[in-house]
């Protein structure tokens, strides 16, 4: 199973409890130093750096992963980062989009179309994208996150659709507030990375495609009965 941003928060969560439930795991991040303190703690566990921005690097990445994990099952997309900025901001510039669209959006769709041949012949696979509230609801400091939110939840979509009748399974988690380092400082009741983790894993073994987790449970149905209360609460989160 590959885990993208697997160094911190969420993605480190994950990668721990599927090491320890006896999966192999390639975790990837920038971070060397915190991915090599993981392996070290996980025998088995590949670490892989590599900065998902960089456009260039994802093809190479692939065929790193697919050496590393010939036999790949599974790719949980979890890696993103925000920019907590108004898109008019003097020194938000191309480069910040860049960055954000291609870590959170286009490395998901890159990555998912490199490695799907191999994920193709298993049994049984999964590709698995992390997404936010965001995407229905957007924050008004944070348009492009926001927006490839709703693309990555959009593509999950119609790849479940395409893949009927496969083994690839294409699952969407849609998260609460998670006391991550991207979210210091905002909201309230907060859950850890290690229950979000857990929760998330356990609505995949349960055969889930679509999940909300913890609080974020109520987003479909305020979606629905109650949008502009939604879209306020996002708005302050």
């Amino acid at each position: 199973m590959l885990v993208t941003g697997a160094s911190a928060g969420i993605g480190r969560a994950l990668a721990r409890q599927l090491a320890v439930a006896g999966i192999g795991v390639v975790a990837l991040a920038r971070s060397r130093e915190r991915l090599e303190g993981l392996a070290r703690r996980h025998p088995g566990m590949v670490p892989m750096v590599c900065d998902l921005a960089d456009a260039d690097a994802l093809g190479p990445l692939a065929d790193k992963v697919l050496e590393a994990c010939p036999a790949l099952d599974g790719v949980i997309h979890n890696a993103a980062i925000q920019c907590d900025q108004r898109f008019d901001d003097a020194d938000y510039g191309d480069a910040c989009i860049r960055e954000e669209l291609h870590t959170d959006l286009l490395a998901p769709l890159v990555l998912t179309r490199r490695l799907l041949p191999t994920l193709q012949r298993r049994e049984r696979a999964w590709v698995v994208t992390l997404g936010s509230a965001l995407a229905v609801a957007p924050r008004r400091s944070a348009a492009v996150y926001s927006a490839s939110k709703a693309g990555l939840e959009s593509f999950s979509r119609a790849m479940r659709l395409q893949s009927r009748g496969s083994g690839v399974r294409f699952v969407h988690a849609v998260m609460p507030l998670v006391d991550t380092a991207m979210t210091a400082g905002r909201g309230s009741g907060k859950i850890s990375p290690d229950d979000a983790a857990d929760a998330l894993l356990n609505a995949i073994a349960r055969g889930k495609h679509q999940v909300y987790v913890g609080k974020a449970r109520a987003v479909p149905w305020m979606q629905r009965l109650a949008p502009g209360v939604l879209a306020a609460l996002m708005a302050r989160s």
